[in-house]
Protein backbone atom coordinates (compact mmCIF):
# COMPACT_ATOMS: atom_id res chain seq x y z
CA UNK A 1 0.00 0.00 0.00
CA UNK A 2 2.85 2.45 0.74
CA UNK A 3 5.77 0.40 -0.58
CA UNK A 4 6.58 3.31 -2.91
CA UNK A 5 7.06 5.69 0.04
CA UNK A 6 10.74 6.00 0.83
CA UNK A 7 12.11 6.84 4.28
CA UNK A 8 15.74 7.59 5.07
CA UNK A 9 16.80 6.61 8.59
CA UNK A 10 20.14 8.01 9.76
CA UNK A 11 21.64 6.73 13.01
CA UNK A 12 25.12 5.63 14.09
CA UNK A 13 23.78 2.65 16.05
CA UNK A 14 23.61 -0.43 13.77
CA UNK A 15 21.20 -2.09 16.21
CA UNK A 16 18.80 0.83 15.98
CA UNK A 17 19.03 0.75 12.18
CA UNK A 18 18.22 -3.01 12.15
CA UNK A 19 15.18 -2.41 14.38
CA UNK A 20 14.01 0.55 12.30
CA UNK A 21 14.28 -1.46 9.09
CA UNK A 22 12.45 -4.43 10.62
CA UNK A 23 9.53 -2.40 11.96
CA UNK A 24 9.13 -0.16 8.90
CA UNK A 25 9.90 -2.36 5.89
CA UNK A 26 6.36 -3.70 5.69
CA UNK A 27 5.10 -0.16 5.06
CA UNK A 28 7.97 1.78 3.49
CA UNK A 29 10.97 1.45 1.27
CA UNK A 30 13.60 1.91 4.01
CA UNK A 31 17.12 3.20 3.44
CA UNK A 32 19.54 3.38 6.36
CA UNK A 33 22.82 5.23 6.78
CA UNK A 34 25.19 5.69 9.72
CA UNK A 35 26.39 9.30 9.50
CA UNK A 36 25.58 12.79 8.33
CA UNK A 37 27.97 12.92 5.38
CA UNK A 38 26.53 9.70 3.94
CA UNK A 39 23.02 11.07 4.43
CA UNK A 40 23.92 14.29 2.61
CA UNK A 41 25.55 12.35 -0.24
CA UNK A 42 22.40 10.19 -0.50
CA UNK A 43 20.08 13.20 -0.47
CA UNK A 44 22.21 15.18 -2.91
CA UNK A 45 22.59 12.08 -5.10
CA UNK A 46 26.37 12.18 -5.02
CA UNK A 47 28.43 9.01 -5.60
CA UNK A 48 27.94 6.32 -4.55
CA UNK A 49 24.27 7.36 -4.30
CA UNK A 50 23.76 8.83 -7.78
CA UNK A 51 20.56 6.79 -8.26
CA UNK A 52 19.20 7.25 -4.73
CA UNK A 53 15.44 7.70 -4.47
CA UNK A 54 14.10 10.92 -2.97
CA UNK A 55 12.71 10.05 0.47
CA UNK A 56 9.27 11.26 1.52
CA UNK A 57 10.73 11.98 4.96
CA UNK A 58 13.84 11.54 7.10
CA UNK A 59 14.35 10.08 10.57
CA UNK A 60 17.58 11.61 11.87
CA UNK A 61 19.52 10.87 15.06
CA UNK A 62 20.55 14.06 16.86
CA UNK A 63 24.05 12.86 17.79
CA UNK A 64 25.94 11.43 14.82
CA UNK A 65 29.69 10.73 14.85
CA UNK A 66 30.56 13.31 12.20
CA UNK A 67 27.96 16.04 12.74
CA UNK A 68 24.81 16.66 14.74
CA UNK A 69 21.29 16.94 13.38
CA UNK A 70 21.30 20.77 13.24
CA UNK A 71 24.44 20.65 11.05
CA UNK A 72 22.75 18.19 8.66
CA UNK A 73 19.61 20.32 8.61
CA UNK A 74 21.65 23.46 7.93
CA UNK A 75 23.11 21.81 4.84
CA UNK A 76 19.67 20.67 3.71
CA UNK A 77 18.33 24.20 4.09
CA UNK A 78 20.66 25.44 1.33
CA UNK A 79 18.84 23.32 -1.27
CA UNK A 80 15.27 24.36 -2.13
CA UNK A 81 14.21 20.77 -2.85
CA UNK A 82 15.82 19.21 0.21
CA UNK A 83 14.74 21.86 2.70
CA UNK A 84 11.10 20.87 2.11
CA UNK A 85 11.68 17.28 3.28
CA UNK A 86 10.04 16.61 6.65
CA UNK A 87 12.62 15.59 9.25
CA UNK A 88 11.94 13.81 12.53
CA UNK A 89 14.91 14.17 14.88
CA UNK A 90 15.31 11.46 17.50
CA UNK A 91 17.62 11.58 20.51
CA UNK A 92 18.48 9.44 23.50
CA UNK A 93 18.52 12.58 25.65
CA UNK A 94 15.57 14.80 26.48
CA UNK A 95 17.54 18.06 26.46
CA UNK A 96 15.58 21.22 25.79
CA UNK A 97 18.58 22.89 24.11
CA UNK A 98 18.90 19.96 21.65
CA UNK A 99 15.22 20.17 20.78
CA UNK A 100 15.45 23.94 20.30
CA UNK A 101 18.56 23.59 18.11
CA UNK A 102 16.91 20.89 15.96
CA UNK A 103 13.70 22.86 15.50
CA UNK A 104 15.56 26.11 14.81
CA UNK A 105 17.53 24.28 12.11
CA UNK A 106 14.34 23.06 10.43
CA UNK A 107 13.28 19.78 12.06
CA UNK A 108 9.52 19.36 11.98
CA UNK A 109 9.56 17.32 15.17
CA UNK A 110 11.97 16.25 17.92
CA UNK A 111 11.38 13.34 20.24
CA UNK A 112 13.21 11.05 22.60
CA UNK A 113 13.77 7.60 21.13
CA UNK A 114 11.05 5.34 22.46
CA UNK A 115 12.36 2.30 24.32
CA UNK A 116 9.64 0.00 23.03
CA UNK A 117 9.68 -1.15 19.41
CA UNK A 118 5.95 -0.61 18.87
CA UNK A 119 6.18 2.91 20.31
CA UNK A 120 9.03 3.68 17.91
CA UNK A 121 6.97 2.46 14.95
CA UNK A 122 3.96 4.49 16.10
CA UNK A 123 6.08 7.64 16.50
CA UNK A 124 7.51 7.32 12.99
CA UNK A 125 4.20 6.42 11.32
CA UNK A 126 2.42 9.27 13.13
CA UNK A 127 5.13 11.67 12.00
CA UNK A 128 4.70 10.46 8.41
CA UNK A 129 0.94 10.88 8.59
CA UNK A 130 1.21 14.37 10.10
CA UNK A 131 4.11 15.79 8.10
CA UNK A 132 4.72 13.86 4.91
CA UNK A 133 1.32 13.99 3.29
CA UNK A 134 -0.21 10.65 4.23
CA UNK A 135 -3.92 10.65 4.72
CA UNK A 136 -5.99 9.21 7.54
CA UNK A 137 -6.13 5.43 7.55
CA UNK A 138 -2.74 4.99 5.91
CA UNK A 139 -0.80 2.12 7.42
CA UNK A 140 -3.64 0.97 9.62
CA UNK A 141 -2.89 -2.51 10.87
CA UNK A 142 -5.41 -5.13 11.68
Amino acid sequence: MTAGVTVLVVDDDPGFLRVARAILEDAFSVHTLENGEEALAFLERRPPFADAPRPAFIVLDFHLPDMNAPAVLARLSTDTTLRALPVLVLSQADWEEDERAARDAGARQFCVKPSRVQALREAIVTFWRDHAGAGPGALDRG
